[in-house]
């Protein structure tokens, strides 16, 4: 290579290595981040140390009150006392307590009020030598938790204490929980004897409760309750706990048993968050237990769908799906009855208003019979009745073992 050649790349070889420099300290600039901005919040900053001594010494008993467990929407309070047993004046402020936390009050310990809350954050106090105060901390228990915890921040010019924590601990619960919640799915229901299933009513933070159940007409689901015993109470954590029992009569008609239950709790006022004003007037502190029942019953009557129709054996639900409402909709179904030597006849059927519906004569398969069940939705008013909300159809025939025979009939009729 020619003297000059290796002149050039020597040049460019440094001139590259200086802008790879430059950029590199160009980027490690741009890496470096601006401190970000910090709020103002209360520190031991903001209630300086006295010049000079003698200082005040802040003495205080508990700075953790733990109260148990409590009442979902029920207020609460505990008092801290703080002593000046230093040979100075102490001074204290209070911080910003968490959300749920307000001071009601502060007084000395011969309950001469000082001030009276609630109070914004920086409030101060001195105190004398030997003197002491009482700060009173109300809470209000606004949701269920097993966790609750709150803080109320204390600043003082004792030199070794410049902060203390007054903390609230606890859980909150409910009035009265049900288990199992929601459903109570029994299965296929016996034709022979009553069909039984039991749950638990139980609180954590009553000490008593009653119940009484709402009002039904006609049902075949009896409910009954009585007292459960210490051994499921400990199990639950539980201060009052009821056995629930359901029990299905096993004459319910061929089909499918879907029953709400509600039962009404009353709750004694003495364990519960009353205010002045509210005890001026009767009071009545309920609570509503809500869980549905369901079952299946099958019976001496088989039916089974004609082709092209959709049906449920296990619920007894004709599903016809979506209708012009003005045109109404028809289906058929084939019933096999059994343990009858007379012909089945349809005797009345309900709701008459938006079905009709006809029963066959019946044609003989070998040693039973079979009958044609035509159900019509007759043209009506708009209307969706799907799952839960399907319509109900209730069949009597004269079968001796099978009376009642219950449809569910899911459709939507639209415009």
């Amino acid at each position: 290579m020619k003297p000059l050649s290796i002149f050039v790349t020597i040049i460019l070889g440094i001139a590259s290595l200086g802008v790879i420099v430059w950029i590199g300290q160009y980027r490690a600039y741009g890496l470096v981040k601006a401190p970000k901005a910090v709020d103002h919040v209360l520190a031991i900053e903001d209630l300086p140390l006295p010049s000079s001594g003698p200082f005040g010494k802040a003495d205080i008993e508990e700075t953790v009150f733990e109260f148990g467990t409590k009442l979902v929407g029920s207020t609460d309070k505990h008092t801290f006392t703080i002593k000046n047993s230093g040979e100075g004046k102490l001074e204290i402020k209070l911080g910003k307590p968490t959300c749920q936390c307000t001071v009601g009050e502060i007084t000395k310990v011969d309950g001469e009020v000082i001030k009276q809350g609630p109070f914004p954050p920086g409030e101060e106090v001195a105190l004398a030598p030997n003197e002491s105060v009482n700060i009173a901390v109300q809470w209000v228990m606004k949701s269920e938790t097993e966790k609750f915890r709150q803080q109320v921040p204390v600043f003082t010019t004792d030199p070794e204490r410049r902060k203390l924590d007054l903390e609230i601990t606890g859980s909150v619960d409910g009035a009265v929980h049900l288990s199992p919640l929601g459903l109570w799915d029994l299965g296929e229901l016996s034709r022979t004897e009553p069909t039984k299933a039991m749950g638990v009513a139980y609180s954590t933070v009553l000490s008593d409760f009653t119940i009484s159940e709402v009002t039904r007409e006609n049902s075949p689901v009896k409910v009954s309750w009585e007292p459960a015993d210490d051994e499921f109470k400990e199990s639950k954590n539980a201060k009052s706990a009821y056995k629930i029992s359901v029990e299905i009569d096993p004459k319910v008609p061929i089909g499918q048993l879907r029953e709400l239950i509600s039962l009404k709790i009353q709750m004694p006022e003495d364990e519960l968050a009353v205010t002045d004003a509210e005890k001026s007037e009767p009071q009545v502190h309920e609570q509503f237990l809500n869980f549905s029942v369901y079952g299946h019953r099958s019976g001496p009557i088989e039916i089974r769908p004609v082709a092209g129709v959709g049906f449920s054996t296990t619920s007894n639900r004709l599903v016809l799906g979506e209708f012009p409402a003005a045109q109404g909709k028809k289906a058929k179904l084939t019933l096999f009855p059994k343990e009858m030597t007379e012909d089945l006849v349809l005797q009345s059927f309900e709701p008459a208003d938006r079905f009709k519906i006809t029963l066959g004569e019946g044609k003989v398969l070998g040693k039973t019979k079979s009958y044609l069940l035509e159900l019509e939705v007759l043209p009506g008013p708009v209307g969706k009745h799907q799952n839960d909300q399907a319509q109900v159809v209730n069949l009597k025939l004269n079968h001796p073992e099978a009376p009642d025979l219950k449809l569910l009939i899911d459709y939507n009729a639209k415009n």
